[in-house]
């Protein structure tokens, strides 16, 4: 190994991202967080409310959404983020079909959608290359 080979694996690795897991299906929670993590920080809400609660405390740089809560509908959720201002990333991922006037930048259906695609949308909101982490 030469020095910058060196220095470069000293370098520390960029901080993960943060993303929101809005989805009251555990199986759901369980699988996007396998695919995910440790790549990119994963934080699961089961409810509106968790979900606020947490969006209030901290900031995230993506939020995927399953707006079938037993609280509500999430897409209430992500209009009044964009009444407060909070502008993050949404992807749908659900088998609902949005309306035509949703909040979301994507929508990914459920059950259909493959890992690799639900990754690769993920990647894509949030902007970054993976392969080069």
């Amino acid at each position: 190994m030469n020095m910058n080979d060196a220095l470069e694996a000293c370098k520390p690795l960029l901080p993960a991202p943060r993303l929101l897991h809005i989805d009251a299906d555990d199986t759901t929670a369980l699988i996007l967080a396998t695919l995910l993590v440790p790549e990119i920080q994963v934080t699961r809400a089961g409810s509106m409310l968790e979900a606020d609660a947490l969006l209030r405390q901290h900031e995230f740089a993506l939020i995927v959404l399953d707006p079938d809560l037993p609280d509500g509908d999430g897409q209430v959720l992500i209009r009044e983020l964009r009444e407060r201002g909070v502008h993050t990333p949404v992807l749908l991922y659900s088998a609902r079909q949005p309306s035509l006037h949703h909040q979301a930048h994507a929508f990914l259906p459920k059950p259909w959608t493959s890992p690799r695609q639900l990754w690769q949308a993920t990647c894509r909101l949030l902007e970054i290359d993976l392969v080069a982490r």
